[in-house]
């Protein structure tokens, strides 16, 4: 069964491996005639389907694709194995709809459908949670519908989950008010996704790629390490992706530009373990995450249209116990980013193992446009968490571009980790706001008639 990484599921047979993707670029999309009469999880008078049709446009400037929009009677998704070949946009509370989930912290699930030989994608369904209460108007205590909607649409293209907090594409929602602001689960595209998508449908003449090998510090393959890509004049994430069992990586659809390369295994705060059940005060995280490496390419890589740069990575830097989990504002912790206005000041908090051994120096982030307070760094006390928890102020420049930012922490003895794309600049950041976070959805691949899960993993807000 195929291999998922960040940006493409890749099948993998004897021979070759394959990209899952739409053979063409027009995709017949069938809305469901639920989604004229949303059951009632969906908030009356919502903007159903025109929360459905933003989000379509959103992806089909991204990718060149064309959706030709129909509509059906069909209600439910297909089964697992067993497609009807319409794919469908669905919201209906029907049984089969709801054994599509285990609970309601899941906002949406989307089924693809592919033929093994080519990685030729035929049918994707998507049905959102009949357990979970969704809105288009910010209500508290909902999840925003068109995010969810944003989400799934990725998946339906052949994306899968991205390791970037900002992106649409990584593997939570915000519910609304989290962070106590109204715009955390994002509507928009990040770089992130739109380099994905291009990564799959784009012209290779109008950009450029870096691709390479990760290797430990023994010198083997480095499967399953995150590496991502940062313009070098304003610090934003552009692209990232995961390695492949043989190390390899590949980043795609990079606009021409320099780049500084970053790589590092063992990413906690992107899946932590101990948030599966949900996470309360006094519950304590998993102990058991292996050491973090890191590695910081610092040479400009200059990337230019229709070219591909080689770049290997050897990850020297190996870190024992520096491992930030969560991060958040306003007393919330979470693995959503942060957004942030531009010309506005924040107190940032980060929990994890080791960062009661950082120094104000030691907190960046990798942009001129934020810069962070040395002197504001608090160790928080008092508070009914397993790992030392820290604040410290970051003020946003009013020339700061729009995009994802990663913070960069560097402790005493000289260990480094990153939380990469963890603070989002949005000058319209959207309506979504309270105090917890789900895992956004299940992407299922469906294969001659086997399943294959991509990613099973739950999670929480934590309040301070």
């Amino acid at each position: 069964m195929p291999t998922a990484r960040a940006y493409t599921l890749q099948y993998a047979d004897k021979s070759s491996a394959l990209r899952i993707k739409w053979p063409s670029s027009t995709i017949k999309i069938a809305l469901s005639k639920s989604l004229n009469a949303p059951p009632s999880n969906i908030k009356e008078g919502s903007d159903v389907q025109g929360a459905v049709r933003r989000a379509l446009a959103r992806w089909s400037r991204a990718s060149n694709i064309t959706f030709i929009e129909t509509s059906s009677d069909t209600v439910s998704i297909s089964p697992s194995g067993n497609g009807d070949g319409i794919s469908l946009i669905t919201v209906a509370d029907t049984p089969e709809n709801r054994a599509a989930f285990d609970n309601a912290d899941r906002t949406g699930r989307t089924r693809v459908f592919y033929d093994t030989a080519m990685g030729a994608i035929t049918e994707a369904d998507v049905v959102v949670n009949p357990a979970a209460r969704f809105s288009t108007d910010g209500t508290l205590g909902t999840y925003d519908l068109e995010t969810t909607f944003t989400h799934e649409i990725g998946h339906v293209l052949g994306l899968d989950h991205s390791s970037e907090a900002g992106s649409v594409m990584q593997p939570h929602q915000g519910i609304n008010g989290l962070y106590e602001q109204a715009a955390v689960s994002a509507r928009t595209l990040s770089d992130d996704d739109r380099a994905g998508v291009r990564a799959l449908y784009g012209s290779p003449e109008g950009f450029g790629a870096i691709t390479g090998k990760v290797g430990d510090i023994t010198g083997s393959p480095a499967a399953s390490t995150h590496v991502w890509a940062e313009e070098v004049q304003t610090g934003k994430v552009v692209a990232g992706n995961s390695t492949l069992p043989d190390g390899s990586y590949s980043l795609e659809g990079l606009p021409p530009g320099e780049y500084r390369l970053v790589a590092e295994s063992e990413n906690d705060h992107a899946d932590v373990k101990g948030m599966a059940s949900g996470l309360v005060p006094g519950t304590r995280l998993d102990d058991s995450a292996t050491a973090s490496h890191v590695a910081e390419i610092q040479t400009e890589i200059r990337v230019t249209a229709g070219a591909n740069v080689h770049q290997d990575i050897p990850l020297d830097k190996k870190g024992l116990t520096l491992k930030p989990q969560l991060f958040g504002t306003n007393g919330h912790l979470s693995t959503i980013a942060v957004p942030l206005a531009q010309g506005k000041r924040y107190t940032i908090f980060v929990g994890g193992e080791g960062l009661d051994e950082l120094h104000g120096d030691g907190i960046t982030v990798t942009s001129p446009f934020i810069k962070v307070d040395p002197s504001s760094l608090t160790l928080q006390a008092g508070v009914n968490y397993n790992h030392p928890i820290i604040s410290f102020d970051i003020e946003v420049s009013p020339a700061a571009p729009l995009g994802d930012y990663s913070i960069r922490l560097q402790s005493r003895t000289g260990e480094v980790a990153y939380i990469s794309g963890g603070l989002t600049v949005d000058a319209a950041n959207g309506v979504a706001d309270a105090d917890a976070e789900v895992d956004n959805d299940e992407a299922i691949l469906c294969a001659l008639g086997i399943n294959d899960n991509l990613l099973d993993i739950f999670s929480a807000s934590y309040n301070l």
